[in-house]
């Protein structure tokens, strides 16, 4: 039999399924039209894709080899393609997928392995990220970057540059009750705490409040170890040494009190030299203890002090213990209050065998150009100093209408200070008959502290000097 007939006869069974095959494909394809039997459960199209052949049109063909699921579909973490959930291809985003590794595309710092999405990708993580990752216990500190400051979190006392990690947080170590860090005592000594007290153990000096650390203890500081410690303001001197012994000229200072001359720069803070009075000079310097006792019999003077008043109020006067460096322990100390008419006070006569101001004669002070004394007030307190002289006293015999003396006023201030009044700078009360023209040093009576009426005062006077 001749023509396509007689041919078909000849292929075997096999040769026939083959060629039924390929024009199923070929149908399929669209290169032929599809045959009725391709229909939506032929084996065809997809089928041939998702059983991993290179098959065109369908759903299901696999570039590059992807895997596919059991069900024949392929894992969208490993499509090789970005998803709509994922930041970049197969990773990131609000996907089951991995998150993306470095340089990858991100959005946020949960998209990235690292942690840490930067302009958009992800980045290696770092201590100046501002970031908590890597092992950090904080941002950007503890783990493999520097320790945290107070206050912030931590896993080991390495974690904290305070070297004490309290309960995962960064805590002081100088007040944990334990001795750690450097300290070479339960909360002192060391770099960063408080020196210790007493013996407490100790490496070095500086590990003690006393600034001694012998044999390995802490030592009581003295005013003579030859160390600047306790309040001392120098070596030795000042501070709680000042009431044995003061700081010397040049010698640093922090109030007046911590120099022997009682003299503090305020500009250098160093002590500064006082007035040097030669011993003939002084009218009284109350160390003997008694007021009651005569002036210093020095420059022919001749005296004692005596307290006096309205006759109102109390006035009273007595040689009192005082705290003016280490020589200067004792003080003129005057208490006075309600007086209601002129006043009340203290005064010395220079030349006055008895204690009646009826005896009192003049005295030749021409020697000298001023008076000086160290006074302190409970409070600031003025007072007028008078000088009595041959015009404006009875002794001098001149006077008719007396007791208009010439006086300096003064503030006395609430810390020791030396006062010195030049006689040039006196002013007259006027009132006196005949009026005098000028201060007579050379007749001068005696010398008088006034404290006006309705004053409450209380007030020390020391070293009371005349000054050439």
């Amino acid at each position: 039999m001749t023509g396509w007939h007689a041919q078909r006869s000849w292929w075997p069974l096999t040769v026939i399924a083959s060629l039924g095959t390929v024009l199923s494909l070929q149908a399929c394809s669209g290169k032929v039209q599809e045959p009725s039997g391709c229909g939506r459960d032929s084996g065809c199209g997809g089928a041939i894709g998702a059983s991993g052949g290179k098959g065109e049109g369908g759903s299901g063909a696999v570039a590059g080899g992807a895997q596919g699921g059991a069900d024949g579909t392929l894992d969208p973490c490993a499509n090789q393609v970005r998803d709509s959930k994922e930041s970049d291809v197969d990773c990131g985003g609000t996907s089951k997928c991995d998150r993306c590794t470095v340089n990858a595309k991100c959005t946020s710092n949960n998209d990235c392995d690292s942690q840490f999405c930067r302009s958009g990708r992800c980045a290696d993580p770092s201590c100046s990220d501002k970031v908590l990752n890597q092992d950090e216990t904080g941002v950007d500190c503890g783990g493999v970057c520097s320790p945290c400051d107070l206050g912030q979190p931590c896993s080991v006392n390495a974690d904290c540059a305070t070297e004490s990690c309290i309960d995962h947080v960064c805590g002081d170590h100088c007040v944990n009750g334990v001795k750690d860090a450097d300290e070479s005592d339960k909360d002192c000594g060391g770099v960063t705490c408080a020196p210790c007290v007493d013996n407490k153990s100790c490496r070095v000096a500086a590990d003690c409040k006393s600034a001694q650390c012998l044999n390995s203890a802490c030592k009581a500081a003295t005013c003579s170890d030859q160390l600047q410690n306790q309040d001392e303001s120098d070596i030795d001197c000042g501070g709680i040494c000042s009431t044995t012994k003061g700081c010397a000229v040049g010698m640093r200072c922090n109030s007046n009190a911590d120099c022997d001359s009682y003299i503090c720069s305020k500009t250098t803070s160093k002590c500064l030299a006082d007035l040097v009075i030669p011993p003939a000079d002084v009218i009284d310097d109350f160390e003997d203890s008694d007021l009651l006792l005569p002036i210093p019999a020095l420059g022919g003077r001749v005296g004692t002090w005596s307290p006096f008043s309205d006759g109102t109020g109390v006035a009273t006067g007595a040689v009192a213990a005082t705290k003016r460096g280490a020589k200067n322990v004792k003080a003129l100390h005057l208490i006075g209050k309600d007086s209601t008419s002129w006043g009340s006070g203290v005064g010395v006569d220079l030349n006055n065998s008895s204690t009646g101001q009826a005896s009192a004669q003049t005295y030749d002070a021409s020697a000298y150009g001023a008076l000086t004394f160290w006074a302190r007030a409970q409070s600031p307190t003025p007072v007028k100093v008078r000088f009595p002289d041959a015009d404006t006293h009875a002794a001098g015999k001149i006077c008719t209408t007396c007791d208009h003396d010439y006086y300096a006023s003064i503030a006395l201030s609430t810390d020791w200070q030396r006062y010195t009044i030049s006689f040039s700078d006196l002013t007259l009360e006027p009132g006196g008959v005949p009026s005098p023209t000028a201060f007579k040093a050379s007749g001068l009576v005696s010398v008088r502290f006034l404290f006006p009426s309705n004053a409450a005062y209380e007030v020390d006077i020391d070293d009371f000097a005349f000054v050439k």
